[in-house]
C-alpha cells in the first residue's frame, strides 16, 4: 500500500548543483527512480543544499536512498569527487489528510520563497510550482521535443529502464508533467484560484486549525519540513513569504559556482574545485569574499567540501 511521505535531501555545508545540468540530471534520476520504485512525485523542490519532494510510495526509503545514491554518483564522476553527498539520512515524514497535504504541498512549492531565492513561490525556476494548473494561469511550459524511445536512451545512463509516455525537452530533460502527478496535486487545491491563494497565503495559525480537521496527526510545522534548520533560519523563512527581503541583484548559489566553475577556476589551471589545494582553497576565499562580498557560509559551501 501507498503512503505520502515527505522526502528530504540535506547538504548544508556543501552544494548539490553546481550548474543548469546538475539540476537537469537530478529530474532525469528522478523520474528514472520514481518509475522503478513505482513512487508517485507530487511535488518537488530542488535547493541548492536540499531537496524537497512529497511522493506517494510504499518504501520511501528504498526510492530516497536509490536516488541520491544515483545523484551521487553523477556527481562525482562529473567533478572528481568522492564519498556519500550530504548528511548522512534522508529525512522521511509520513502525512495524512487532506489538509495535512495541502500544508506539506505548499511548504515545498513555496521552497525558492522561503530561502530568498525568489520574491514568489513561482518566480523560484527549479521547482515543480508551475505545472499545476499552468494552462489556466497562463504559464508556458517546456515543450515535448525528443519523444522517441531511442533518442531519449541516448541522453540517459546506460539500461535505463522507463515507460513510452515519459518525454523530453529540447535539452534533453523529462518533462515533470510527463512523469509527475501532476493532476493528483491539483486535485487536491480544486481549482486554480485555490491554488493562487495557497501559494500567496502567510504562514499562521490557521494552518495549524485547518490540520487539526483531518484528525490524522500532530499538524506539520515549517520547521519540520526542514531538518536541520535553527529556530532564527525558520524565523527568516516566515518573514520571507511577506517578499520584501528578495533582492535581484544578490548572487543565489548557483550564480557564484558559475563564477568559480567557468571565471576563477580555468585560469588556476583547474576544472573542479575538488581539486584545489588548500592554499589555493583560502586565496579563492579570499577573492571571493573581498571581491564579491560573498558570506564565509556562501563561499565554504559553493567550494565545496576539502
Amino acid at each position: 500500500m501507498k503512503d505520502s511521505y515527505h522526502i528530504c535531501y540535506t547538504s548544508h555545508d556543501e552544494v548539490m548543483f553546481r550548474d543548469q545540468e546538475d539540476h537537469g540530471m537530478f529530474i532525469n534520476l528522478t523520474a528514472l527512480r520514481a518509475w522503478g520504485h513505482q513512487a508517485e512525485v507530487l511535488s518537488s523542490a530542488e535547493m541548492s543544499t536540499h531537496v524537497h519532494q512529497n511522493a506517494f510510495t510504499s518504501n520511501p526509503k528504498s526510492y530516497a536512498a536509490s536516488l541520491r545514491m544515483s545523484y551521487t554518483k553523477y556527481f562525482n564522476k562529473k567533478y572528481g569527487r568522492n564519498g556519500r553527498m550530504g548528511e548522512p539520512d534522508v529525512f522521511v515524514l509520513k502525512v495524512d489528510g487532506l489538509n495535512h497535504q495541502i500544508t506539506l504541498n505548499n511548504y515545498v512549492l513555496r521552497n525558492g520563497q522561503h530561502h530568498n531565492a525568489a520574491p514568489t513561490a513561482f518566480g523560484y525556476e527549479y521547482c515543480s510550482v508551475r505545472e499545476a494548473f499552468a494552462k489556466e494561469l497562463g504559464f508556458e511550459l517546456p515543450q515535448a521535443h525528443i519523444t522517441r524511445r531511442e533518442e531519449i536512451q541516448s541522453v540517459l545512463p546506460r539500461y535505463s529502464e522507463f515507460p513510452d509516455h515519459y518525454q523530453m525537452d529540447e535539452n534533453g530533460i523529462f518533462l515533470r508533467s510527463s512523469f509527475m502527478e501532476i493532476r493528483q496535486l491539483e486535485h487536491f487545491y480544486v481549482s486554480p484560484r485555490n491554488y493562487l491563494y495557497q501559494m500567496n497565503r502567510l504562514t499562521d495559525d490557521s494552518w495549524v486549525r485547518e490540520q487539526e480537521k483531518d484528525g490524522t496527526g500532530k499538524p506539520i510545522l515549517l520547521q519540520d519540513v526542514e531538518p536541520g534548520f535553527a529556530e532564527a533560519d525558520i524565523a527568516q523563512m516566515l518573514k520571507n513569504e511577506y517578499g520584501r527581503n528578495y533582492r535581484p541583484d544578490r548572487l543565489q548559489d548557483l550564480d557564484v559556482c558559475r563564477l568559480i566553475d567557468k571565471d576563477l577556476l580555468p585560469g588556476m589551471g583547474l576544472s573542479s574545485v575538488y581539486q584545489l589545494s588548500d592554499s589555493q582553497r583560502q586565496r579563492l576565499s579570499r577573492t571571493l569574499y573581498y571581491e564579491f562580498h560573498l558570506s564565509e557560509q556562501q563561499i565554504a559551501r559553493c567550494l565545496g567540501r576539502p
